[in-house]
């Protein structure tokens, strides 16, 4: 089936998967709200066919990339972690999201409800398979820190892995609220006014643990907002320090300020004179944050495909690009709590497992090309964008990696040949050999550039 879906990934095709996503999921995550705070709502036919709009849209977007990452992937085999397993894996958890939607739908369709069970698998399926895939990308990022240090892998490090226990508060959230469906103690979801199901909406002892979720998810967005700021710093020097902050800062503003309730609560003073009209407009305005900030996280990626001519290394920009969208985009526990009819929010919350595969896939295969390909290092070299300073890093600690792996595959074959003769050097003092080496030739070949320039 997915082998149908073919389409050539490009800077503009990218941006188009980019900007489809980001709409579905701003639509996705407001509609609840909007229509709880302003009383008005779409029929049940219209949410209906929004729903399967957004199933359809996420079918198509999924296919497409699962079957570019398959054939950018199909040659690339490289210690400790085999990208076909996760390709499989990507493969069995999409499978389960199109069941589970195919249901929802039908049921919507023939009986004019749907299982609440369905739900519970699909937040499973989605919080699970996303976690093997950052959990698998952290690891990578701790192995490449022992071997090269780099603000940039560090930063990226603390930010995912900060994801990772998120989804892992998410998670047991939503699957709390899941387990005690409100307005009706009733594993069926009946074709209730979306108002009806907010309004009669039941807080749960687990709600304790929402401050916990917002606290992880701004300490990653800020982490990977400095780390973004790093590798986009050239722009800096273009534009200027303080026109280049201030256009940075206006999506991180953007995504603190629905925090400052925790606060001052500031805006919320406004509301007495007109409640109702306040709070929509409130909703409307601030419906994309994590989407935006999203979208500034990906420039990193985006920017830096224009910067290589290897196709492989390019695409998997724009792989690591379209996943960090979908990432932080689809990070957030509303409004899939409150399980309406139709249920929002699935969609976005499926895109989840997807969007952390696409940044798995494309990092390590940025890593592994470049670490096997002379020509594209010395290219990455020659340039001096501070967008390809992850990459160079990673690249750099790769090919470090490999050069123990086949160390070690030598000193077992000669271990056959020889018996109990002592080696000369141990595992460690090879691991430092080739580690001083490695900086030493990347910082010569770093200064010969300098000078010619």
């Amino acid at each position: 089936m997915l082998r149908f879906a073919t389409l050539p990934l490009t800077k503009k095709t990218s941006l188009v998967i980019i900007l489809s996503f980001t709409t579905v999921a701003v639509i996705d995550s407001t509609i609840v709200l909007f229509s709880s705070y302003s009383g008005g709502e779409a029929s049940i036919s219209a949410n209906v066919a929004i729903f399967i709009s957004f199933s359809a849209i996420f079918v198509v977007i999924s296919m497409i990339l699962i079957n570019s990452v398959k054939k950018s992937t199909s040659s690339i085999k490289a210690a400790p972690l085999h990208i076909g397993y996760f390709h499989g894996i990507m493969i069995g958890t999409l499978a389960l999201t199109v069941s589970v939607i195919i249901l929802i739908i039908l049921q919507s369709l023939l009986l004019n409800e749907y299982s609440l069970i369905l739900l519970k698998i699909q937040t499973w399926v989605s919080h699970l398979s996303a976690l093997i895939f950052l959990s698998s990308l952290v690891f990578l990022f701790g192995r490449w820190l022992t071997s090269k240090r780099s603000y940039a892998i560090l930063l990226y490090t603390i930010s995912l892995g900060i994801v990772c226990f998120n989804l892992v508060v998410s998670l047991v959230y939503l699957d709390a609220y899941l387990s005690s469906p409100v307005p009706v103690v009733s594993p069926i979801v009946k074709p209730y006014s979306i108002v009806l199901y907010v309004t009669n909406f039941n807080t749960l002892p687990i709600e304790s643990i929402s401050p916990t979720f917002d606290a992880l998810s701004v300490c990653s967005f800020l982490i990977m907002w400095v780390a973004t700021a790093i590798l986009l710093s050239q722009y800096m020097h273009r534009m200027g320090t303080i026109k280049y902050f201030s256009l940075m800062s206006i999506p991180l503003l953007y995504y603190l300020f629905p925090f400052q309730g925790y606060f001052s609560n500031a805006f919320f003073a406004i509301l007495p004179s007109s409640p109702i009209y306040f709070s929509a407009l409130y909703v409307l305005i601030f419906s994309g944050t994590k989407q935006a900030g999203a979208l500034l996280f990906c420039l990193a990626f985006w920017t830096a495909s224009s910067l290589v001519h290897d196709d492989r290394i390019r695409k998997s920009l724009l792989f690591s690009s379209i996943g960090i969208v979908m990432l932080f985009g689809s990070l957030q526990i509303a409004p899939l709590e409150y399980h309406v009819y139709p249920p929002y929010g699935l969609i976005t919350k499926a895109f989840l497992p997807l969007g952390a595969y696409l940044l798995f896939a494309g990092i390590f295969i940025s890593a592994v090309s470049i670490s096997r390909n002379a020509q594209v290092r010395s290219e990455f070299y020659k340039k001096a964008e501070s967008q390809l300073a992850l990459l160079r890093a990673v690249g750099v600690s790769q090919m470090e990696r490999d050069l123990e792996s086949q160390v070690k595959s030598i000193e077992k074959r000669v271990s056959l040949f020889e018996t109990k003769v002592e080696p000369d050097m141990k595992e460690e003092d090879i691991r430092e050999t080739l580690h001083d080496v490695l900086n030493e030739l990347y910082y010569l070949k770093g200064k010969k550039e300098s000078q010619k320039s």
